[in-house]
């Protein structure tokens, strides 16, 4: 199986370990999303074998025997055509949860899928040698624990470059279904989907069929209780977006895609901020300005460090030259024997994300710096930054 089309398989296989436990959003997204499904190979796709199904006789009530695959009763779901979460986020998630709690593939499928893909979705799962079914009953025991909705912690709306990242991503999956719809299914096999797929130009996708207007990650705070009934909560994210007609999705595999894509996107900007900064102390040099030995410069003036006005603003006079942008963030320098040696950005609207260089590190100033191991606020960065420099 080709990497883009192996997307495809990796994300279906994603809605089904939510049946399984507590894995955070951090465990299960980071390496779900598309980023890290992309790098997927033929064999790691090819390692979902088919369950193995005994077919079992039974009498209809004419004496006739009919043939049905055996299944577990507590794993049996009823039909779910009729799912749709067209009401709140809230009650999309409790409709989604419902759903793992009754191992109800299809259920899940309606509510994290657009309707016209699943049978793109499932028919490539079916060239894979695998099954959302055979998944599920691989992965989720009658036994397995239940969960509910305890509380909604937060929600982060996605601005349009966020969305973009969802129609670039569902385009791919609309390339795909209009070449099934265009050969036919009873064409199509193993070998001729992946002669197709060698040919797919992956930086042009078609549009998907709908438009996203409303896409978020909701933070949310879940109950879970095991056979014993046993309980305790713990956090996780959910991907959310609304589409016409259709109701709310529930894309997991979305979400770890998107928190990736923001990290980087802070990453980048102080990498930015570093490079415009040493360029600006370069040429304040040559002009023979007194460059400080040690100084951090903050957005907000008042965290500055040694630093005095006229060095400020030459610096900042400089700085928009290289790097435009730079004052839309929350940010600092740090300048050590006449370098910038280390930048932190966030975005002031969306704090979570904060991107350092070198990336994700901590600074020290004896340049052994330390990978950060947790989260970190921008103000504890910014002390830490302050008590190495006072060394």
């Amino acid at each position: 199986m080709k990497k883009f089309t192996a997307i495809l398989v990796m994300t279906a296989m994603l809605c089904s370990l939510t049946a399984c436990g507590h894995d955070t959003a951090d465990e299960v997204t980071d390496e779900s999303s598309v980023t890290s499904v992309a790098e997927v190979s033929e064999e790691t796709t090819e390692e979902v074998t088919e369950t193995e199904t005994e077919e079992v006789g039974e009498e209809d009530t004419d004496g006739e025997e009919i043939s049905e695959t055996e299944t577990d009763p507590e794993i049996e779901n009823e039909p779910s055509e009729k799912i749709s979460a067209d009401g709140t986020c809230a009650e999309a998630i409790e409709m989604f949860l419902d759903c793992t709690n009754n191992h109800d593939v299809e259920g899940m499928m309606k509510l994290t899928f657009p309707d016209k893909y699943i049978d793109a979705i499932n028919f490539v799962m079916e060239l894979s040698g695998a099954s959302m079914e055979e998944i599920m009953n691989d992965m989720a025991e009658p036994s397995s624990e239940t969960v509910r909705l305890s509380e909604i912690i937060s929600e982060e709306t996605f601005d349009n470059d966020d969305i973009e990242m969802f129609h670039e991503y569902y385009g791919s999956i609309q390339l795909i279904s209009d070449y099934i719809n265009e050969i036919g299914k009873e064409n199509i096999d193993l070998e001729k989907f992946d002669e197709w797929s060698d040919t797919v130009d992956t930086e042009s996708f078609p549009e998907p069929y709908f438009n996203i207007n409303d896409a978020r990650i909701v933070n949310c705070m879940l109950e879970y209780e095991d056979e014993d009934g046993d309980t305790y909560t713990d956090e996780q994210a959910f991907t959310m977006f609304y589409i016409d007609g259709e109701g709310w999705k529930t894309d997991m595999s979305m979400t770890g895609y998107v928190k990736k894509s923001k990290q980087t996107s802070m990453n980048a900007a102080a990498s930015s901020l570093m490079k415009a900064s040493n360029t600006t102390l370069c040429e304040l040099d040559e002009m023979g300005a007194e460059l400080p030995e040690k100084c951090i410069i903050c957005s907000d003036s008042t965290k500055n460090y040694n630093v005095n006005e006229d060095f400020l603003s030459d610096v900042e006079e400089n700085l928009k030259y290289y790097f435009s942008d730079y004052n839309e963030f929350d940010y600092i320098i740090v300048i050590d024997n006449g370098f910038c040696t280390y930048t932190t950005c966030t975005d002031p609207e969306n704090p979570k994300y904060i991107g350092t260089y070198p990336a994700n590190k901590l600074y020290s100033t004896d340049g052994e710096y330390v990978t950060m191991d947790g989260k970190y606020t921008f103000d504890e960065i910014y002390n830490l930054c302050l008590d190495e420099i006072q060394k």
